[in-house]
C-alpha cells in the first residue's frame, strides 16, 4: 500500500508528516510512544514502532509430536521453529513415544547450534535458544562453514592419493558440524529479514544482502556434501588407478578449491575483480573435468572403480560451481555499492 503525505511546518522551524491512520491502528501505536527512524543506503527513512525496537518478548513453539505422522515429521517441525527464531521449543509427546524424544535429543546435539534442554519428562521436551548474533555474529559462523568445508575437500584429497580410509571415516563425522552451522546462519538471516534493524546488527549493510549470503551459506553447506560424496566415492575405489590419474585428480581439486577460497577471500572484500577470478578458475575445472573423464573411460580399470573415479571429479566440478555461485553474490554485492556511490 503506498500513501503520499504532504510536509508541513510548524513553529517556523518543525518539519511534520502525519502517520497514516490504519498503520496506527496496526502497531498499536497510542500517544507518547517513541518510534525510531533509520536512514537508508537510498536516504529513505525507514519508521520503526517500539513493540519491534524492543523485541524483547520471547518467541514460543508448541508442537504435539502425537499429531505427525512420523518420528521425522516431528524432528522437520523441530528445525523449522529455529529457523523461524523461536526463543523456546516446546514438544509434547504421547505414550509410548521415547523413540521420539531420543530422535528430537539427537537432532539437537548434531544439527542445531546454541540449542539446550532446559525441561524434559516422558511428556513433554523444552529447549531453548541461548546463543545470538552477539556471542556468535553471522560472518564468523560463514567463516567457520568455510573453514570446515576446504577442509574436507583437502582431506578428501589427501585420503584419495594415500588410500586413507581411517581419514575418509573422519571427513564422514565431519558434515553434522557444517549442517549446525549453515542452520545457524539461515535463523539469523530469517531473524534479520524480519526485523530490519537487526540487518546492521549482524553486519549487513541492508535487507538484500541477507539474501546474498542464504546463498553463501547454501553453497558452503554444499561444498561440505560434496566432500562427503568425494570420500564415500573413494570406498568404491577395487584398484589402485595409476598414480598419474590420482595425481590429475588431485591436481583439478586444488583448483577447484582455489575457486572457493577466491570467492570467499572476494566476498570478505566484496572485491569483485578477485570474485571474477574465481569464476575463471570454476570455468577451468570444468573443460579439465571432460579430458579426465575421457582419460578415465579410456583406463583399463574395473567398472565400479571407473565409477568411483567419476563421481569424485563430478563433486570437483560441483564444488567449484558452487564456489562460482559465491562469486556471483560478490559481484552483486559490489555492483550494488557502486550504484549507491554514482
Amino acid at each position: 500500500m503506498e500513501e503520499v503525505r504532504r510536509v508541513q511546518v510548524t513553529g517556523g522551524s518543525t518539519y511534520i508528516v502525519s502517520l497514516p491512520k490504519w498503520w496506527v491502528k496496526d502497531m498499536k501505536i497510542k500517544q507518547g510512544d517513541l518510534l525510531q527512524f533509520v536512514l537508508q543506503p537510498d536516504s529513505s527513512l525507514l519508521i520503526i514502532p517500539k513493540t519491534i525496537v524492543k523485541g524483547k518478548e520471547k518467541k514460543i513453539s508448541y508442537i504435539n509430536a502425537s499429531l505427525a505422522e512420523s518420528i521425522e515429521d516431528v524432528g522437520r517441525l523441530f528445525i523449522a521453529s529455529y529457523l523461524a527464531g523461536y526463543d523456546f521449543i516446546h514438544v509434547k509427546f504421547g505414550k509410548g513415544m521415547s523413540g521420539v524424544r531420543s530422535h528430537l535429543k539427537d537432532i539437537i546435539r548434531k544439527k542445531l547450534v546454541g540449542v539446550e534442554i532446559i525441561e524434559e519428562s516422558s511428556e513433554h521436551l523444552v529447549g531453548q535458544c541461548l546463543l545470538g548474533h552477539v556471542e556468535f555474529p553471522l560472518k564468523t559462523a560463514i567463516s567457520r562453514m568455510h573453514v570446515l568445508s576446504i577442509s574436507m575437500h583437502r582431506d578428501a584429497l589427501k585420503a584419495l592419493r594415500d588410500r586413507d580410509l581411517a581419514l575418509v571415516e573422519d571427513i564422514l563425522q565431519r558434515d553434522d558440524d557444517v549442517d549446525r552451522l549453515y542452520f545457524y546462519v539461515v535463523r539469523q538471516l530469517k531473524a534479520a529479514v524480519a526485523n530490519r534493524p537487526l540487518i546492521e546488527e549482524i553486519g549487513l549493510r541492508e535487507p538484500r544482502d541477507c539474501l546474498g549470503y542464504r546463498l553463501v551459506a547454501k553453497s558452503l553447506e554444499r561444498i561440505a556434501d560434496h566432500a562427503i560424496r568425494i570420500a564415500r566415492a573413494i570406498k568404491m575405489i577395487q584398484i589402485q588407478p595409476p598414480k598419474d590419474l590420482i595425481e590429475l585428480i588431485v591436481e583439478i581439486g586444488s583448483v577447484a578449491i582455489s575457486a572457493c577460497e577466491d570467492a570467499m577471500r572476494a566476498l570478505s572484500k566484496v572485491d569483485m575483480k578477485l570474485a571474477q577470478k574465481s569464476i575463471s578458475l570454476a570455468q577451468e575445472v570444468g573443460t579439465f573435468e571432460e579430458k579426465l573423464t575421457r582419460k578415465i573411460l579410456e583406463s583399463d580399470l574395473d567398472a565400479q572403480t571407473i565409477m568411483g573415479l567419476k563421481l569424485i571429479i563430478e563433486s570437483i566440478r560441483r564444488m567449484a560451481e558452487y564456489g562460482a555461485d559465491i562469486a556471483e553474490v560478490v559481484i552483486n554485492l559490489a555492483f550494488s555499492r557502486i550504484r549507491e556511490e554514482m
